[in-house]
């Protein structure tokens, strides 16, 4: 809920950019006392949001004040922020590297595939321009990460996170793909469709295992080809070490069901 609350102030922060339009104050000279007031406002915002965000980023609101040039720790306290305005005018921002940089959401997909252990690799894999900005998963079609450090992952936003669409899935079928002796074919019930998805958990599961069982789904991931079969999607599993175990979710739960 408090999540919620401090992103509707940035999103309302981001249309009052759209409202203001300051590159088009920044061409006249008269307009530059308004674009004056506009940056303030938008500099305070960010002040504000960076404050709220201390509980749930380590690293992104220290960048964000020290980009806004603000040494007074003062300036980053609870108090701080019961009132607007707390920041001193005439403050110099700080240039810096993106906080939040965008992400080649079909880059990042076909960097996953061809770093899927033991996974058959698409025709034409390709990697981002820097892939250790990715926790590399463990086997193919899993969203489990391979015991790698927190450090060795970049921060993300909320936002990010809410790009990635979570449903229940029930498997319906489940069957080994030829000559590969780590990949299953799972058949998916999700709700209002089915799919296909490819997962490397053969080492773990038998098909018979897997059957009725109540899986996760990453539904909004680009589809693959592994091996000549069709990957629609990606099942959740937590890795460590040789072991690996799928998440699942009570019989109740039905298919289709959003996971947050």
């Amino acid at each position: 809920v408090a999540l919620s609350h401090i992103w509707t102030l940035i999103r309302r922060s981001n249309k009052y950019i759209d409202e203001t339009m300051p590159w088009s104050l920044a061409k006249e000279e008269a307009s530059r006392p308004i674009l004056g007031s506009v940056l303030y406002v938008l500099a305070e915002s960010l002040r504000i949001s960076a404050v709220l965000l201390q509980p749930f980023l380590t690293r992104a609101p220290q960048q964000i004040t020290t980009q806004l040039g603000l040494d007074d720790a003062s300036l980053k306290s609870w108090a701080s922020i019961a009132k607007f305005g707390g920041l001193p005018a005439g403050t110099k921002v700080r240039k810096g590297d993106p906080i939040f940089p965008r992400v080649d959401t079909a880059q990042e997909v076909e960097y996953i595939v061809s770093n899927m252990v033991g996974a058959a690799k698409p025709s034409e894999p390709a990697k981002p321009s820097e892939p250790a900005k990715q926790a590399k998963p463990a086997e193919s079609g899993d969203a489990a990460s391979e015991e790698a450090p927190a450090s060795a992952t970049a921060e993300i936003s909320i936002d990010d996170f809410a790009k990635v669409e979570l449903r229940v899935a029930q498997v319906l079928a489940a069957e080994p793909v030829k000559k590969a002796d780590k990949l299953l074919k799972l058949q998916l019930d999700l709700g209002g469709e089915q799919r296909q998805v490819v997962s490397g958990i053969a080492k773990f599961y038998t098909p018979e295992q897997l059957v009725g069982r109540k899986v996760i789904c990453v539904v909004n991931l680009k589809p693959v080809t592994l091996r000549g079969e069709l990957s629609q999607g990606m099942i959740l599993a937590a890795s460590q070490g040789d072991q690996l175990t799928l998440a699942t979710v009570p019989d109740e739960m039905p298919n289709g069901a959003i996971v947050k």
